[in-house]
């Protein structure tokens, strides 16, 4: 799609994410938003904004290179059929997808030959952490992860909580942790979930946006990694790079470091 202009849907128009993602595409001088689709159908109008929100995803009837979806699992199940039936490539910064849910999507997307790209979160600095644990993992005996989000999330732990322990695991040559298992608890649950022998914590609460703290630990040391992102423009860099970059994927795609 180079030097073309890349038309984009937004499914969620309205959410928090859904706005910002209007905002980004707009400013952006290689795309163009075709329409958004949110609840309660409107047309915006606005220095930097023109577009139409509808209340269902019609895109027999309308010229749409890639949707962007930022939603829920649910409200993204009910749309996937759309995208595969006309061909539109979607891309996924929805999580709380089920094994089940996400087999269908890989079935999906492979039966009609079109591109699924879930991104579990479309920070830079998030996926190279990512990255940072898979290296680091394999030098050290223990392993907590707490991630730290608003009071409105609807999944615990976060996509990117699990991606990050899925890295770490991997990078793990023995594939395990050990673990304090303490003889009494007095309060249950007080060490948190336990994703192959790291413990992980969730923290829900007003003033988070999106938050991952991972501490290493070995015989006299701990080394900590953390990664912040305090306001959501922050996921626009990585929305804009999977758009521009959704052509050269093929099939069911997961993670932003597809395209880094």
């Amino acid at each position: 799609m180079k030097n073309e202009i890349i038309k984009v849907a937004v499914n969620g128009a309205l959410g928090k994410m859904g706005q910002y993602v209007l905002d980004a595409i707009s400013s952006s001088d290689d795309m163009e938003l075709s329409f958004g689709i949110d609840k309660k159908p409107q047309q915006i109008e606005g220095d930097k904004i023109s577009v139409p929100i509808f209340d269902s995803l019609d895109l027999k009837n309308n010229n749409v290179d890639v949707v962007v979806d930022f939603t829920n699992s649910e409200a993204t199940m009910s749309i996937i059929n759309e995208c595969a039936i006309n061909q539109v490539d979607i891309i996924i910064g929805s999580t709380g997808f089920s094994s089940k849910q996400i087999d269908e999507l890989k079935i999906i997307s492979k039966t009609y030959n079109f591109t699924v790209f879930l991104v579990p979160n479309f920070s830079i600095g998030a996926n190279l952490l990512m990255k940072m644990v898979k290296e680091i993992s394999n030098y050290y005996d223990f392993s907590d992860v707490t991630e730290m989000h608003h009071e409105n999330k609807i999944d615990a732990p976060s996509g990117t909580a699990i991606s990050i322990m899925e890295s770490i695991i991997e990078g793990k040559k023995n594939r395990k942790f050990k673990q304090n298992i303490p003889d009494r608890e007095s309060i249950l649950n007080t060490r948190g979930g336990d994703f192959e022998g790291i413990n992980i914590h969730s923290r829900r609460m007003p003033g988070y946006v999106a938050h991952h703290e991972i501490v290493f630990g070995s015989l006299g040391e701990t080394l900590t990694l953390r990664h912040d992102s305090i306001d959501r423009k922050s996921f626009m860099p990585g929305v804009l790079r999977a758009v521009r970059n959704i052509k050269s994927l093929q099939g069911f795609v997961y993670g932003l470091d597809n395209v880094l």
